[in-house]
């Protein structure tokens, strides 16, 4: 999700042309998954009329690491497009800081007087865990509903790479210490994001109030910003080179993974909320 780091990283070594496709292909698949990768977290508190399910740490660690991103992209002169997508991330991290104060602290207060015993015993609507997806066959149009989603973003990234114009060679100028650092601050904190909501996921034993399609699109995104490194160059030197980022984009599909087994964990307890 580090845009400072890949657009600062050249080296000495060409990539033949099918390298380069692929690399692009796969980046553009990526960039598709962090345009929309808040739209269903934002829809899941919005549902919910809610944001207890997620923690406000992840949403900080997350928004300054998108700032450092946007900070880093500016202090390096990248590409004006480079520059935008970091601007957006930070609007979209705006978007989601709101959502979490308005259902925390302002919604409640204006529900409070329209309280009532027999509303205080609605049962809570629960999220969707992954057993309801796969497993239950009630509900296939949810499988739909994600599976498609995911096709999509992945085919509108195809479309935009055969749509962009080619990139052209950029000179080898090295890295600015600057930028550099500004790349390993974000990627530190989007490693160290997801670990607070993992934690609260264990205390409450339950993921209510998270959109699993949020994860899956950033499972798809870092998995395509990997690839988008590996397929460029794959000599040791580059690698080594890109190390950071690699180690940071497989660090946050893991705890991706672990997320995705709360889900499952927890699905009975949100099944004990409606019944």
């Amino acid at each position: 999700m580090d845009l400072v780091s890949f657009s600062l990283l050249a080296g000495t070594e060409t990539p033949s042309q099918l390298r380069t496709q692929l690399s692009g292909i796969a980046g553009s698949i990526s960039l598709a998954c962090w345009l929309v990768l808040l739209l269903p977290q934002l829809i899941e508190q919005w549902r919910l009329k809610s944001a207890e399910g997620i923690s406000p740490l992840f949403l900080l660690f997350w928004t300054f690491g998108d700032i450092l991103n946007l900070v880093g992209a500016l202090w390096a002169g990248l590409l004006p497009q480079v520059i935008l997508l970091a601007a957006w991330f930070t609007v979209a991290d705006a978007f989601t800081l709101a959502f979490y104060y308005y259902y925390t602290y302002v919604y409640p207060k204006k529900r409070q007087p329209e309280r009532t015993p027999l509303l205080a015993e609605t049962p809570r609507r629960k999220s969707s865990t992954i057993e309801d997806i796969v497993l239950q066959p009630q509900n296939h149009s949810v499988l739909v509903r994600y599976v498609l989603p995911l096709l999509a973003v992945f085919v509108a990234g195809v479309i935009g790479y055969l749509c962009s114009s080619p990139a052209k060679e950029q000179p080898d100028v090295g890295l600015a210490i600057g930028p550099q650092i500004c790349g390993y601050l974000s990627a530190a904190l989007y490693l160290s994001a997801r670990l607070p909501q993992i934690y609260q996921n264990y205390t409450k034993k339950s993921c209510r109030g998270l959109s699993l399609l949020f994860f899956m699109f950033s499972t798809l995104g870092n998995v395509t910003y990997g690839l988008q490194i590996l397929f460029y160059r794959s000599d040791w030197d580059y690698v080594v080179l890109n190390s950071s980022w690699l180690l940071g984009s497989l660090g946050t599909i893991a705890e991706d993974l672990v997320i995705f087994a709360q889900f499952y964990m927890y699905r009975q307890s949100e099944t004990a909320v409606i019944e």
